[in-house]
């Protein structure tokens, strides 16, 4: 997955007292654009501290990557430099090495947070960031803003030798998708297993177990949970036909033959790892 890069290392640890260096990379995102420097062959390049020196903005600082602080152009309205363009943030999916790719996508998911809360939502007064913590204030009514994590499940429903593959309905999608979702209020992540796999595909589950789970900071602030269930009585497939447009019953071989991870998402790892058990 995007976050397996040992023997990098990634601290998100908050650090206000951090002071960036001439060399210290910085990010800065015209909504889901990156300002960045892609080559031929896909590595990832991001502009540093010198490379701002008159920007009107915040240099807010992010995370370290490998002890290297990286810091935010938080506020920044348009920049340029030369030898660099705006790329869309899916570029994570293919950019390397996988660390920048990840503090990338990770850079994102802060970027939208910060730029969704400055105003309060409870008075309409403008934010400051606390001096202490990642957390955003209002320093009129005292409202306290973090940073958003919304927990999902990524579920592989296994009949015997065969997995529920999903196709959305959405242009261009093909057979390859889990069943996944969002956990509702009130909810835990087991339940949400069963609702969403019911919602999408009309199946009752059993056997569920825990596999592992991953930071997906493109949908705004996911954290995943993955989990193998198997199908419980009737396993005659029902697509919703409004999210999922297909959805089949498909063997190892199939997937032998028919589906490449790109060793990015959880998904990915979990299509593969069927596709090799015995």
């Amino acid at each position: 997955m995007i976050q397996d890069f040992y023997p990098h290392s990634f601290d998100v640890t908050y650090l206000p007292q951090a002071v960036p260096e001439e060399d210290s990379p910085v990010l800065a995102f015209k909504g889901r654009d990156l300002l960045c420097r892609i080559d031929g062959d896909g590595v990832l390049t991001f502009p540093v501290f010198s490379d701002f020196k008159g920007a009107d903005c915040d240099l807010t600082y992010f995370f370290a990557l490998d002890g290297r602080s990286i810091f935010y152009a938080r506020g920044l309205k348009e920049w340029s430099i030369e030898g660099f363009e705006y790329n869309d943030i899916n570029l994570f999916r293919t950019a390397k090495p996988k660390e920048a790719a990840f503090a990338a996508v990770t850079g994102f998911h802060l970027s939208t947070w910060y730029s969704s809360n400055a105003f309060c939502g409870r008075c309409g007064e403008k934010t400051v960031h606390d001096g202490n913590e990642r957390m955003m204030r209002c320093p009129k009514c005292g409202n306290m803003i973090f940073p958003k994590i919304m927990p999902s499940v990524i579920v592989a429903v296994t009949n015997g030798d065969k997995i529920l593959l999903e196709q959305y309905n959405r242009p261009g999608a093909k057979l390859g998708a889990l069943v996944a979702g969002f956990t509702e209020i009130g909810e835990s992540i087991e339940e949400t297993v069963h609702r969403e796999v019911m919602e999408e595909c009309g199946l009752k589950v059993k056997n569920l177990r825990f596999y592992k789970s991953q930071p997906w900071g493109i949908s705004g602030g996911g954290l995943l949970f993955g989990f193998w269930c198997e199908v419980a009585g009737d396993d005659t497939i029902h697509p919703d036909g409004v999210e999922i447009a297909d959805a089949q019953w498909v063997s190892r071989q199939w997937l032998t033959e028919n589906y490449t991870d790109s060793g990015i998402s959880l998904t990915g790892e979990m299509i593969s790892a069927f596709a090799q058990m015995e």
